[in-house]
């Protein structure tokens, strides 16, 4: 699957770019390989995006991790090591 636009990062992005693959998958335009790599990346999007929103339930709960920072961008755990 090729495109010139980028995927919107938006669950319903996501979704529509699994069905466009697969329809590549079974009109024969793509391959299982190819396929499955897509899919995997999914789960790994998937994944990042459950890890935010249990932290962000825990976080409104009162439970407090250090260092772990919420904001527009996702969830930030942990701090970058200093040289």
């Amino acid at each position: 699957m090729t495109t010139s636009t980028p995927t919107p990062r938006t669950s319903e992005g996501l979704c529509e770019a699994l069905f466009q693959e697969f329809d590549l998958l079974r009109s024969g335009q793509t391959n299982y390989h190819r396929a499955a790599a897509v899919a995997k990346l999914a789960v790994q999007i998937i994944n990042t995006k459950r890890l935010e929103i249990d932290a962000a339930s825990f976080y409104k709960s009162g439970l407090r991790f250090e260092p772990l920072t919420l904001s527009s961008q996702g969830v930030v755990i942990g701090t970058a090591k200093q040289p």
